[in-house]
């Protein structure tokens, strides 16, 4: 009895470094996306492949690279893009509802942060996890 394949996407993680020398990595149509983007800690989904190349998705954006060392992250079910409830947590939060614009992976509380923007306004709060709820999104009167 042959086992079905493995599912090895989608993975999330991030790139806290530039992962090697020089930009042989990277598609090279790519590149200036990359470098705008790597080294930091957004979180970005690997999900499927492009020939010998790795489609990293980050939002709209989507990178090509080749298979290289990368930060794995255990996702939490929040996507840039998804609606959500910033729940006030006994008064912590400002109660809003948005929308998720970054991921982002904090090395140093070892989790993932989320900002997001409501009424296409970017809010500088931090979240986490705890802070949030998905919810439907509003329908535009």
């Amino acid at each position: 009895m042959q086992l079905p394949p493995l599912k090895i996407d989608p993975k999330y993680g991030c790139f806290p470094w530039w992962p090697e020398d020089g930009n042989d990595w990277v598609h090279p149509e790519d590149v200036a996306t990359a470098r705008a983007m790597i080294p930091s800690g957004r979180v970005f989904r690997r999900d499927g492949a492009e020939g010998d190349y790795q489609l990293m998705h980050y939002g709209e954006t989507t990178l090509r690279v080749r298979r290289t060392l990368w930060q794995e992250v255990e996702p939490e079910g929040f996507e840039i893009g998804d609606w959500v409830e910033v729940l006030s947590r006994g008064m912590r939060n400002e109660p809003r509802t948005g929308i998720i614009r970054d991921v982002l992976w904090d090395a140093r509380s070892d989790r993932l942060h989320y900002l997001i923007t409501e009424n296409d306004v970017p809010i500088n709060e931090v979240y986490t996890r705890d802070d949030l709820e998905h919810v439907e999104p509003t329908s535009e009167s």
